[in-house]
Order: C-alpha cells, then structure tokens, then sequence
C-alpha cells in the first residue's frame, strides 16, 4: 500500500487511527505492530517473513551480546550476517553471483541499517533495558518502515516509555495532517508531474538538444526532492497521528551553501548514519588530512553503493566525497574566500544536479552522453508549461518555508485556521489528482 494511494488512506489508515483511538492505552503499542505487519504482509507475504526473521535473529544477538564478554566480535558477526542479506539481494546481480537480478525485498536497505545501528549501540552500552514486543515495534513501525527516516532504538522506546502512545495531543494529530497533507500534495501534484518531463529527456538522449536536457535535469532534480521530501512529510505526519516524532529528515537542501552544507540538509538520518557508524570508525578527521580524505572517500563511495547495486551510484558517491573533502580543504586552508550566499546556493544547486545524472542515468555510457549535450549548446526549444513547471517548483523550493518550519515541527505550536485550511485545500487538490491516475511509486523504494 502506498502512502499516496485511496487504498491507504481510506481502507487502512483511518480504521487503524480510529481503534487506535478507541482501544486502552496498554494495547496500542502491540496493535500497532500488528497493523505494521499488515501493512508490510500487503506487499509480500514471502518477504514479511524474511523481514521478522532478521527481527528475531538481530534480538538474539543483542541479547547475547549483553550477557557476553566479547561483544566485538558477536556485533562483528551480527553486521556480516546483516550485511550478507543485503548484498545476496540487492548486489548479487552486480558482483556476478548470480545469473539474474533479485527481487529486491522492500524496505531491506532501511531496517539492515537501522538494526545494525541498534546493535553497535548494545555493544556500546547504550541500550541496556528493552523488550522484544519494543524491539519489533521499533523495526516495524509503518510510517518510517519502508523508507525512513533511519530511527534509533532510543528515539522512538523512550518516546513510548513516556506515555506518548497513551494520551492523545490535538497539537501533534493537527500537525501530523498538515504534514501528510504537504507531503501528499508534494508527491501527487508536484513530483509526479516533474517526473515524466526527466523521463522524456533521459529515455530518450538520442533526440535530445541541449536546452531539454538542461530542462529535463532540473525537472528530475526537483522531482527527486519532492518525491523523498513528500515521503518523509508523509511518514513523519503519520507518526505524529499516534503521537509519536520522528527525526527531521530534510532543512531545504536545496538552500545550501556548500555540499558539506547540502548532506547536513539532506537525507539527514542517513547522513547521520554514516557519520557515526562508517565516517567516525575509519577516524573521521583525527588522523591527518591524508587520512580524512580517505574516510570521506569510502564513506560516500559506500553510501552511494547503498543507493545502488551499478557503476554509477558507485561514482556519484565518490564525487559526492572528492567535493566534500575540497570543500573542508578550502575552509581549512583559504577561508577568506567566499561568494555571497545566493551566489552559493545556485552553484551548489547546479552541482549538485550535474551529479545526479548519474544517479539518474542507467549506466556510464548514457551518463557521459547526457553530459555531452548539457556542454554541446546546440540550442534547442522547451515547451511554456515546462519551463513553467520546473520555474514554480524551483521558487517552493527557494521562496517557501519548507515543511518542518510551516507545521512548527518538532515544538508543534498550535496552527491557525488558515495553515489548517491551507493544508486541507492542498491535500484535498492531491486526492483529486489521485482519482485521475494510479498511484506512483516513490523513488527510494527502489533502494
């Protein structure tokens, strides 16, 4: 079931919310595992089950790694195991170990990550006193379940521990609907409408002049962003409909300065991930220069692995971690240098989409194609409603407060009429939209 989908919203959500509301206190936190199940169950019954298998295998390592005196080498064991699963899924194809591609299990990306951050914390003592029932409810939660925000075990049980799940705030229900009401009508109405503009000009380079291909990046640069930044709006407005606050996922990545400013604004919990579990272990920058290059290198190189089992999300990673230690270089080394701040903000947004041509693109071949006609200038026409298009969900993205700021997220202070209305109109302009086509997968699920 897609977020973005009447079967969802009708059929799914508004029963769970309603006997959510109606049962007693101490039933919703296992309610809502079992609705999570479901939800999860409605993809794929075969992958449910591998999905509570990695539940209960990854809680017998923590347990035994708590009553254990060699703790490194059980989490070195856990994380190999979790690991294997991932690439037998999602890489097998790429590394030649077998003769065709997988299915890939949904969600199999964010709850590895998120399992092998709650072992390292067990290992580290940071996790002392749980229960299975908080454990699987922790993995499994729907609204972060498939595609984030990556969540720490103690972000979400102390949450519970407080009572969180037992009263009700009219403040967090209120904000949890403008939220998924922005990010509904940031995927339905925004994203999924950028879409096939990319799509024309990458699926078809053959034809393409160098005013499109310029079009069409912008077109699946901001696409991509409404498409996760919807989600994420989306998920993190579910979870408040429960009571419950997930972490900020997006701060207007597009508003940075830097590309060290744009990764602590995008994809944050993933970012965060990296840093303190791969980034920080290899040395982070305590070690030299040298040697802090090199970490940002792997770090990025294998954050982009995670993205995608091809050469080229292998590249993206890479450039993303060249720029990142340039960038720490300049500042280290000639920080008086500076360009002023909108100056910045376009420079690095155009970087930044040059990059994602290869996250777009299928293969290096069609990625350096792509580039030959950005730098051809041969010219070309766009279309009005376009340029147009790509020109409104530009200035949402300069102009606009982005969502945490406009639902007052996480202080939740009480809305205005209007913000409600504001929110009830766009979500009400997404449902309709929804009724005139199907549903369309988010970008991330593919990871």
């Amino acid at each position: 079931m897609l977020f973005n989908s009447y079967s969802f919203i009708f059929f799914f959500l508004l029963p769970v919310l309603a006997l959510f509301f109606l049962l007693r206190p101490a039933y919703r936190l296992g309610f809502l595992s079992i609705a999570s199940v479901l939800f999860y169950g409605a993809w794929s019954a075969a992958h449910l089950g591998l999905l509570l298998a990695s539940v209960v295998l990854n809680y017998f390592f923590a347990y035994i790694m708590e009553e254990s005196d060699r703790k490194r080498t059980i989490l070195s064991l856990a994380i190999v195991l979790n690991l294997s699963l991932l690439v037998y899924y999602k890489y097998s194809f790429f590394l030649h170990l077998s003769s065709q591609s997988l299915i890939l299990p949904l969600a199999i990306s964010f709850y590895t990550f998120q399992q092998i951050a709650f072992l390292a914390d067990v290992s580290m003592g940071k996790i002392k006193k749980r229960s299975f029932s908080e454990y699987l409810f922790f993995v499994i939660f729907f609204p972060q379940l498939i595609a984030g925000p990556i969540v720490h075990y103690r972000q979400i049980i102390a949450q519970v521990h407080e009572g969180a799940l037992a009263r009700v705030e009219w403040e967090a229900v209120q904000a949890g609907a403008v939220l998924f009401s922005l990010g509904l009508f940031k995927k339905v109405v925004v994203a999924d409408q950028l879409f096939p503009l990319a799509n024309g000009a990458f699926e078809h380079i053959e034809t393409l002049d160098t005013l499109s291909a310029w079009m069409g990046l912008f077109a699946y640069t901001l696409g991509l962003y409404f498409d996760f930044s919807g989600y994420t709006d989306m998920a993190i407005g579910l979870a408040l409909l429960f009571g419950l606050r997930l972490p900020v996922n997006f701060n207007s990545p597009y508003k940075a300065t830097d590309i060290v400013d744009f990764w602590r604004r995008w994809h944050i919990t993933l970012s965060n991930f990296l840093r303190d579990y791969l980034y920080i272990p290899l040395g982070g920058n305590r070690m030299g220069e040298r040697r802090e290059i090199f970490n940002l290198l792997i770090t990025m190189t294998l954050g982009g692995f995670w993205h995608g089992a091809g050469w080229t999300f292998i590249l993206w990673g890479a450039l993303h971690g060249l720029l990142l230690a340039l960038v720490h270089l300049k500042n280290r080394h000639i920080d008086g240098w500076k360009i002023p701040k909108a100056g910045a903000i376009a420079v690095t947004f155009i970087t930044v989409s040059l990059l994602w041509v290869l996250f777009r693109s299928p293969g290096i071949e069609e990625a350096w194609s792509y580039y030959r006609i950005l730098f051809h200038f041969e010219g070309g026409d766009i279309a009005l409603h376009d340029l147009l298009a790509v020109s409104i969900a530009l200035g949402i993205v300069w102009f606009l407060p982005n969502s945490m700021e406009f639902a007052n997220y996480p202080k939740l202070k009480r809305f205005g009429r209007r913000y409600a209305l504001a929110a009830a109109l766009l979500g009400f302009a997404a449902l309709k939209m929804m009724a005139e086509a199907p549903a369309q997968r988010f970008v991330y699920f593919n990871f």
